[in-house]
């Protein structure tokens, strides 16, 4: 009779932890569906408003106007989700860096409950690059030109310039390249760059810098007086200025310039000159 008794309550204890539990489980699943309706169904955490910071050339409103339209297209019909916890920030920084070629940066931040935060890093041009056939001179309507960067990213078209204010470059070698792109390999803007920032250091100032047609590692810089000074990117660039600096100290001062052709640097740890 004990031994009855005692089944019987251990069975309504099992009922009553299995119910216990089912309730428990019941909770868990409506809470779940709860919150999932809550942030994807109710519009609790959807981005409502877009701030774009950190532009002076690229207009705001343009920018403004393609993170919305990004933020409402979707893929085959299905809206994108606009909710903050689920936008990818990389690939709307891929989409505003694709439409815009002046941004070199963008960062996402994401302010609770509404806001997305645009902050744009736009690029600073490093000179004026232009393509110009070959035997036609600088400034060539048939050149097509760009400002470029220091990454060397041709990011907006420009017309040819003069004088010593920005680096004026002329690639007579026949390549074509289009916004977003490279205007060379990275090894020619780099010495190029260089060049241009070195040089003053010593005392010349340099009106141009061309790339002729047949070239395949060097360039010219013409001087404010008129004569070139040779280059190859096979050589240290800095190194052979530093030792031209050196030349013109002891043995080539301005006063005896006058009649100068041209320096070779062309050739590592040699200066020629006529």
């Amino acid at each position: 009779m004990r031994s009855a008794y005692r089944d019987e309550l251990r069975i309504k204890k099992r009922k009553k932890a299995a119910l216990t539990a089912l309730v428990a489980l019941f909770i868990i699943v409506a809470a779940c569906v709860g919150l999932g309706y809550l942030l994807f169904f109710t519009g609790l955490l959807d981005v409502r408003t877009v701030d774009i910071s950190g532009t002076e050339i690229v207009s705001s409103a343009d920018l403004k106007t393609a993170a919305e339209e990004w933020l409402s297209g979707g893929f085959l019909g299905i809206t994108r989700n606009r909710n903050l916890l689920f936008i990818s920030a990389e690939k709307l920084v891929s989409e505003l860096t694709a439409k815009f070629p002046k941004i070199d940066s963008v960062e996402i931040g994401k302010e609770f409950p509404h806001n997305l935060k645009v902050t744009i890093i736009e690029r600073q041009s490093a000179g004026i690059w232009c393509f110009v056939a070959s035997g036609e001179p600088f400034g060539s309507a048939r050149g097509r030109c760009f400002y470029f960067d220091k990454n060397g990213v041709a990011y907006a078209e420009a017309i040819p310039s003069s004088g010593f204010l920005i680096l004026n470059v002329a690639d007579y070698r026949g390549q074509a390249v289009a916004l977003g792109s490279r205007v060379s390999s990275e090894e020619w803007t780099e010495n190029i760059i260089m060049a241009r920032e070195l040089l003053p250091k010593i005392g010349i100032n340099i009106a141009e810098i061309s790339i002729p047609s047949d070239s395949f590692d060097e360039f010219d810089a013409k001087t404010a007086g008129g004569w070139k000074i040779l280059f190859s990117n096979s050589t240290d660039i800095a190194k052979q200025i530093a030792s031209l600096g050196i030349l013109f100290r002891d043995k080539l001062p301005a006063a005896s310039r006058a009649g100068l052709q041209y320096i070779d640097l062309r050739i590592q740890d040699r200066i020629y000159y006529k």
